[in-house]
Parts: structure tokens; C-alpha cells; sequence
């Protein structure tokens, strides 16, 4: 909840008649923002914009941002847009949707990206779409990273991609690190899904790398290697 000091409201109404059309004929525009903020740098706002235009089509953005600080100086930080088209009476409402959120807690960031767009474009082609990642890292280097993302095509055919990478430092400074992607091509209908799976890992210890990647292609090892040097 954010102990608000001072809030800004501000808002805009536009009707525009052209001067030879009917009044069904005319084109509308809004427009509102609010702000809220507090003395600890808390913060929050939130602008809507709609627009419908001669045809009938209404075209809307809304955007969201706030900014939570506790007693201690962690953040959450948090930001959304909304985009919608939505042409009169076609049944065919466009939306993308993006969402970004940043915690800082005990000197670890975490940060989250999601952005999704459903449903049928203006074109009337089918397009779904989402897209999501998460990173969470200290100051000592320890890092971790989750990437997954969805399509589907206008023919059917799903394709997903997912990544995910570990960095761990132990107290010695001897890092572990580690790389997997999988990627996944799935045609409707056809029962021919394919699968390609990479990971890949770099220790070092008492100055010596090793290098590890398997690459598996339907759950079957198709490549494999191992590699030992000195550290740089």
C-alpha cells in the first residue's frame, strides 16, 4: 500500500464530427493519468488511452507502473501495457499484453519478462504467442536464468524453446556453470514432433576447466564431448 503525499490526476476528452458526415460518423479520443508518491519513493501511475476512429475500430493502451520500498531500501518494481485493437463488428480483437517486474532483496535482483499477444489480428491470421523469462543473481556471481517461449503458426505447427543457465561460485572462487536449451517443433496433426535438446557445463576447480556438451535429438545422443585444460 503506498502512503500517498501527493496525487497528480490529469484526463482528456476529444470528439472529432467530420462536417459532412452523420453523427454515427465521428471519431472519440481519451485520455487519463494518475500519479501517486510518497516521501520513501514509492510510486505509482497509471495511463489509459482509447481511441475509436470513423470506422468503428477502438484502439486502447493501458499502462501500469509501481514502485514499492520497504523499511530496509528493497525495491519491487513492477510494469504492464495493455495494447487492444478491436474493429467494430469483425470479431477479430487484437491484444498484446507485456509484463516486466525487477525485486531487489538482501543484494539480490530478480528480474521477470512475459509478453503475450492472443487471438486473431487484423489480418485474420491466427497468431498466439508468449514469451516469459526469469533472472535471479547476487553480488558474489551466483546467477540463474529460465527462458521459455511459445508460437504457434498459422498452419498449426507449435514451437517451443525453453533455456535454462546456473552459474555457482563456491567460497574458493571455483565456478560451476551450466547450459541447457531445448527446443521442440510439434506440426498438427502430423505426429512427427521433434525434439533437440543441448547442455552444456564448464567447472573449473584447482585451475583446471573441464567442458562438457551432449546434444540429443527425440531423447537419442547424437553428439557428446569432453574437454580438460588450464584455467586462463
Amino acid at each position: 500500500m503506498i502512503n500517498a503525499k501527493s496525487i497528480l490526476l490529469a484526463s482528456v476528452a476529444v470528439v472529432a464530427l467530420s462536417a459532412t458526415a452523420s453523427a454515427a460518423d465521428k471519431e472519440t479520443y481519451k485520455s487519463t493519468t494518475t500519479i501517486e508518491k510518497s516521501s520513501d519513493g514509492s510510486y505509482s501511475e497509471k495511463d489509459y488511452v482509447t481511441k475509436t476512429d470513423v470506422n468503428g475500430t477502438t484502439t486502447s493502451s493501458e499502462k501500469k507502473l509501481s514502485v514499492e520500498v520497504d523499511a530496509k531500501g528493497n525495491t519491487n518494481k513492477s510494469r504492464t501495457i495493455k495494447n487492444v485493437v478491436d474493429p467494430k463488428g469483425l470479431g477479430n480483437k487484437h491484444v498484446v499484453e507485456i509484463s516486466d517486474t525487477e525485486k531487489t532483496k538482501d543484494g539480490q535482483v530478480t528480474t521477470t519478462h512475459k509478453k503475450t499477444v492472443n487471438g486473431k489480428n487484423v489480418e485474420g491470421t491466427k497468431d498466439d504467442y508468449k514469451t516469459s523469462s526469469k533472472v535471479q543473481k547476487d553480488s558474489e556471481g551466483n546467477y540463474i536464468e529460465k527462458d521459455i517461449t511459445t508460437k504457434t503458426d498459422p498452419d498449426g505447427t507449435i514451437i517451443s524453446f525453453e533455456k535454462n543457465a546456473t552459474v555457482a561460485v563456491d567460497s574458493n572462487g571455483d565456478t560451476n556453470k551450466s547450459t541447457t536449451t531445448e527446443k521442440t517443433t510439434d506440426p498438427t496433426g502430423l505426429m512427427n514432433k521433434t525434439t533437440v535438446k543441448t547442455s552444456d557445463t564448464e567447472k573449473t576447480s584447482d585451475g583446471v576447466v573441464t567442458t562438457t556438451q551432449d546434444v540429443k535429438v527425440n531423447g537419442k545422443t547424437v553428439d557428446s564431448q569432453t574437454q580438460t585444460s588450464p584455467q586462463q
